[in-house]
């Protein structure tokens, strides 16, 4: 079995996140086997869930109910293989704009 884990501190709110990493791990919360916890649930702020049941929960507490059809679409993008810093880098290289592509590696690496 192969165990990873990364530490990310966020100094804005001074806490430290690991999400784990082990093969064929079930997330807690929903069953489902993962190779990924990288959410932090609100339920006991201590145990690591699947990135959907980390965002289902953040909807549940944002009021997004079952059935809202804003929570459906949030929901369709979860899991889609790619970080919002990805994503973000890759709207920015599509521009062109090499000024922008510099900035951005500096202040995200």
């Amino acid at each position: 079995m192969k165990i990873t884990a990364w530490v990310h501190i966020t100094k804005t709110i001074g806490a430290a996140i690991t999400p784990e990493r082990i093969e064929n791990m079930k997330c807690p919360r929903c069953g489902k086997e993962t190779e990924w916890l990288r959410a932090l649930s609100r339920v006991d702020n201590k145990t690591m869930i699947c990135d959907e049941c980390g965002t289902k929960e953040a909807l549940d507490a944002a009021g997004l109910t079952e059935g809202s059809s804003i929570r459906k679409s949030i929901l369709a993008c979860v899991g889609r293989g790619s970080t919002p810093q990805e994503r973000a880098e890759a709207k920015i290289r599509a521009t062109g704009n090499m000024w922008a592509m510099e900035n951005f590696r500096d202040t995200h690496n």
